[in-house]
């Protein structure tokens, strides 16, 4: 009987061996948007092996713009896309099988950056401004601007001038006038003689800027396996808002900065900004919706609810993991 008990555990702990290897051997690719600190979670989570940690081999990708990000997704080149969520609720109201099960930054992260003679909303008419992609949170950040100033897209000259260090480039060589930037480019640019018209962070609009979207099928069929990247995700944005020291090093290998003063800039200004425990801002949701009514009719009537799946975050938020954590 002893021997036979002894077999019986001995078989129970291969079978756990080799249940924790497989998941141990699980490759997946996440994508980022970029080198702004408000994408860093998904840094975080690959650099101090906290995915690892959760039974998952991350392999983290760059792509910018989230109508990009949308399409690697649905086209299976990624399991998991981080990204503003104007991509995800532009491809599901046209039935695309996309959910949002997150957000780790619910605010605009930008400021709009003008050449120093520009002094006013007013020296703006016919000028050239860069933004990312259309459609993307740029697009709407611009257009929610220019709206607050009275102004008409027409009124400019909208040019798409690729990932933030671009678009900086060309604003301080002269190429473009106005741009949207994040620290720690935003830093730079600033330091550089460049003028602060608006600081998107200071808008009464909620936005889902940063957030974390699967495809819908991964929920039902996969469903373990995302709780645990959802799980990864949540313990690197704490990380991010309570460990300052690692993050900052994050920051600065990630940004490829190495100016001290520009790192610790840039992290003061995002940490504090990330929402913890990661739950989308439904407000935010609702006024992207309403924003892209007015353009779109497919926009029309719809619930913020049928674009974001929370049901991940209720069983986490049921089983304490975000207390554990020192939410």
């Amino acid at each position: 009987m002893n021997f036979r008990h002894a077999g019986k555990i001995c078989l129970l702990f291969l079978v756990g061996s080799v249940s924790a290897s497989l998941h141990a051997a699980e490759k997946l690719i996440a994508d980022y948007g970029g080198h702004a600190g408000f994408q860093s979670a998904t840094w975080v989570g690959k650099d101090l092996r906290i995915f690892e940690k959760h039974g998952l081999d991350v392999e983290i990708i760059m792509i910018t713009g989230a109508a990009r990000s949308v399409a690697a997704l649905l086209g299976n080149s990624t399991h998991f896309a981080t990204g503003s969520a104007t991509g995800p609720l532009a491809a599901a109201v046209r039935g695309s099988d996309i959910k949002v099960i997150a957000a780790s930054y619910n605010k605009f992260p930008y400021a709009f950056v003008v050449r120093p003679d520009i002094r006013n909303p007013n020296d703006l008419r016919g000028k050239r401004v860069n933004i990312l992609n259309y459609g993307g949170s740029n697009d709407l950040a611009l257009q929610l601007t220019l709206k607050e100033w009275g102004l008409k897209l027409t009124d400019i000259q909208v040019v798409i001038g690729g990932d933030a260090p671009t678009r900086m480039s060309s604003l301080m060589a002269g190429r473009m006038d106005a741009t949207f930037l994040s620290p720690p480019h935003l830093t730079i640019a600033v330091k550089a003689g460049y003028r602060v018209l608006a600081d998107m962070g200071d808008m009464s609009t909620n936005f889902t800027q940063s957030s974390l979207y699967v495809k819908g099928s991964s929920l039902k069929e996969n469903r373990d396996r995302t709780k645990r990247f959802l799980r990864a995700y949540a313990e690197s944005i704490h990380v991010i808002k309570t460990d300052r020291e690692r993050t900052m090093k994050i920051f600065a290998n990630r940004m490829r900065v190495d100016d001290p003063e520009t790192v610790r800039s840039t992290y003061d200004y995002f940490a504090p900004r990330f929402s913890f425990p990661p739950r989308v801002n439904m407000s935010g949701v609702r006024d992207t919706i309403n924003f892209y009514a007015e353009q779109n009719p497919d926009f029309k009537n719809r619930k913020a609810e049928e674009f974001v799946d929370h049901s991940l975050m209720d069983e986490l938020d049921k089983e304490g993991f975000f207390k554990k954590l020192g939410s």
